[in-house]
């Protein structure tokens, strides 16, 4: 589990994108996951019937919560339960892992075993589920490049190749085909950190031609599929 934290969202070309990385690199580490390299995350995100998470972003409420299922690398031995909430201007994650097995039950409603796990997130998520009415809704991949500084728990992330699957939603299917969520020399970045940004980091964000971001990935991989 995260502690609660800042999260800023920008969009930035891809030129900016390749200034700030040249400059980012010499005063943060990269993450353990990017060394040198992308790697790529999947998503399976989920909302209810009246698609209230996508609402609530898009009406910018100040308490919401979104929950998804996510791997990296496209491996499946190591898959991720999530709840992200949004607290006014705080974010919080909690985290727990679900099997390959466990997701195959998910999907047929078997969802029973969620409150047989230990850790408050299975028995919320089932509740969602069973109570909230839950279901998949859209499957979201992109490629990561991170930073890290111990300064504020500080993380800047660029997200590129943002694509959807529209309105497939198996996300241990073998077949599933993308389209682009965002336009191809588009950049998601974004910085996360606790108390106060980092004055340095402040400077490269205004030194850059980058625009504040007001919606997720989540909403831009859904704008073929509001059902």
């Amino acid at each position: 589990m995260a502690g609660k934290r800042h999260e800023l969202k920008y969009m930035v070309h891809h030129l900016d994108y390749l200034v700030l990385v040249r400059r980012l690199e010499k005063i943060l580490k990269r993450d353990t996951n990017s060394q040198g390299k992308d790697y790529s995350i999947t998503t399976l995100y989920f909302d209810d019937y009246d698609n209230h998470a996508y609402k609530q972003k898009i009406n910018g409420e100040a308490i919401r919560h979104k929950y998804r299922i996510r791997y990296y690398n496209d491996n499946l031995t190591y898959i991720k339960l999530e709840r992200k909430s949004k607290m006014n201007q705080m974010t919080m994650k909690l985290s727990k892992p679900l099997t390959i097995e466990e997701v195959k039950k998910i999907y047929h409603g078997d969802t029973d075993f969620l409150l047989g796990k230990d850790g408050f997130l299975y028995h919320d998520f089932y509740r969602q589920l069973n109570h909230g009415l839950l279901k998949p809704k859209v499957i979201v991949k992109y490629d990561r490049e991170a930073f890290t500084h111990p300064l504020g728990d500080l993380r800047v992330t660029f997200d590129k190749n943002v694509k959807t699957a529209n309105y497939q939603t198996m996300l241990i299917s073998e077949d599933i085909h993308f389209t682009s969520a965002i336009e191809s020399e588009q950049v998601i970045a974004e910085v996360k950190f606790n108390g106060v940004l980092p004055e340095f980091i402040r400077c490269l964000i205004q030194t850059g031609h980058v625009m504040q971001a007001s919606s997720s990935k989540y909403v831009y991989s859904r704008k073929y599929n509001l059902c």
